[in-house]
């Protein structure tokens, strides 16, 4: 910031960091120390704790020192402890609004200026030489004032904001629940009263299989969830005709690319839609078996995953690189039943039910589901063409929430950008008005450097030294 020495409003100057500031490093705590303490414990990226001693009486600048934190600035409030993360403003001239230079040092991107090469930090000795521009007192005021009025407008805005994703959760498990219930396409029924009812397609589907319909309907007792007349309940092993696990073998965590194969993980499969780079890189060739190659229009299950993402599903919209199933992802094959509505399915309510009801596993962490349990989960199967209009139904909402998203995305981003404007705007001059009554930046200096002359020669107790008792 520092470095191409703007040119600075008429009365601001440019001054040394360390000509407003002494910095000091804090004092490293465990963490059993930081509990129910009566003093605020900051480090290298805010609050960490509490501790029943304090470091620094008065209100102070804290700066991340080390690793990804450094750089980070925070405000300290009066008889805090700042641990071994972090630098603190151990002195400071009356003479300065706080927060301002709180703001303006959050805004130089201290973090680019960190030194070491593994271990990146901030030190004393790259804050102290650093030029900030120094605003009249009055100014410096007026300015925190209005970041202050506009970021409580922007932060409104970002409350208003955080609702969306919910929502449209909320708003994607109500189309699913309202499809599967049959009343998102109630209209297209009345539109359509003459398709084959779905018991003709299941029976016909058992007879390919060589099971019997009736035998496995009835084992279903579903009589408490209604479902239209033409739809009829039915377990998977109804209407799958084979689910295809792939391999496990020690693979490179390297993504494919196109000129490897690669395996599947989990993680391709878990949010929703196909990610080809969630994979690892095949080494060894005779690994390689393209009987297992992920192929468009593939309906992949998750068996093993944390017990809120097992059985997790897509279908494959679209893949240019050659992916390999591994043991923990399966094809699964369906007979005369859209793969897309199994797929919505999956992921409703209901199917997150089924799903869950049927995982095992003793470990918190990862659960898996056996391919029998899987072919045993309840589904109300529609005919064949409501089957197409629920999925085209279903994904034309889904558009229209993605869309949303987006908006919202984009919206948050501007707000982020909108912030870090202001905050550009406030230390050109550009914020507010300058007002030529205002005591210039100039004689400020010069009361800045009688005020630390004197602490300097001891006239002045040091605030920030701490008095063993009474305090």
């Amino acid at each position: 910031m520092s470095d191409e020495l703007m040119e600075l409003p008429e009365g601001w100057k440019w001054v040394r960091l360390d000509e407003l500031f002494r910095w000091s490093n804090g004092k490293g705590l465990t963490k059993q120390q930081m509990s129910d303490g009566k003093h605020t414990v900051y480090g290298g990226n805010g609050i960490t704790g509490s501790h029943n001693d304090w470091l620094c009486k008065e209100e102070s600048i804290v700066v991340g020192r080390v690793g990804a934190q450094c750089g980070n600035i925070h405000l300290a409030t009066p008889y805090s402890w700042i641990t071994d993360n972090a630098i603190y403003s151990s002195w400071r001239t009356a003479y300065i609004h706080l927060q301002f230079f709180a703001w303006l040092l959050s805004n130089s991107e201290l973090n680019e200026l960190a030194g070491g090469s593994g271990q990146p930090y901030v030190s004393q000795n790259i804050l102290n030489p650093l030029l900030v521009p120094l605003p009249p007192l009055n100014e410096q005021k007026r300015i925190v004032a209005e970041i202050e009025a506009l970021r409580e407008r922007s932060q409104k805005a970002r409350s208003a904001l955080s609702a969306i994703p919910e929502l449209c959760d909320k708003f994607r498990q109500s189309v699913l629940a309202a499809a599967f219930r049959g009343d998102l396409t109630a209209a297209w029924r009345e539109q359509n009263p003459d398709v084959e009812p779905a018991s003709v397609l299941l029976e016909r589907i058992s007879t390919e299989l060589g099971q019997n319909f009736n035998d496995v309907q009835s084992e279903i007792d579903r009589a408490d969830s209604l479902i239209p007349t033409s739809w009829a309940w039915a377990r998977l092993k109804v209407i799958v005709k084979k689910i295809q696990p792939g391999n496990n073998f020690l693979c490179p965590e390297v993504p494919v690319t196109d000129n490897t194969v690669g395996l599947v993980k989990i993680s391709a499969v878990t949010w929703g839609k196909f990610n080809p780079k969630e994979t690892k890189t095949i080494a060894d060739p005779s690994k390689v078996d393209p009987n297992l190659f992920i192929q468009p229009g593939d309906l992949l299950v998750t068996r093993a995953n944390t017990l809120e993402l097992v059985g997790a599903s897509v279908v494959v919209d679209e893949i240019h690189y050659k992916i390999m199933l591994s043991d923990k992802v399966w094809r699964v094959d369906v007979l005369e039943v859209d793969k897309n509505y199994i797929n919505f399915y999956l992921r409703s309510k209901d199917g997150r039910k089924e799903i869950e009801s049927r995982a095992t596993g003793n470990q918190l962490s990862m659960r898996n589901i056996s391919q029998n349990a899987f072919k045993e989960i309840v589904i109300a199967i529609p005919p064949l063409e409501e089957q197409k209009e629920i999925v085209q139904q279903i994904a034309s909402c889904f558009n229209s929430v993605d869309h949303i998203k987006q908006q919202y995305l984009e919206t948050k981003d501007y707000l982020d950008h909108l912030d870090r404007s202001i905050l550009a705007k406030a230390f050109r001059g550009e914020l507010v008005e300058q007002d030529p009554n205002d005591e210039p930046a100039s004689v400020l200096l010069d009361r800045i450097r009688a005020d630390r002359e004197q602490q300097m020669q001891g006239k002045i107790k040091k605030p920030g030294k701490k008095k063993r008792t009474g305090d």
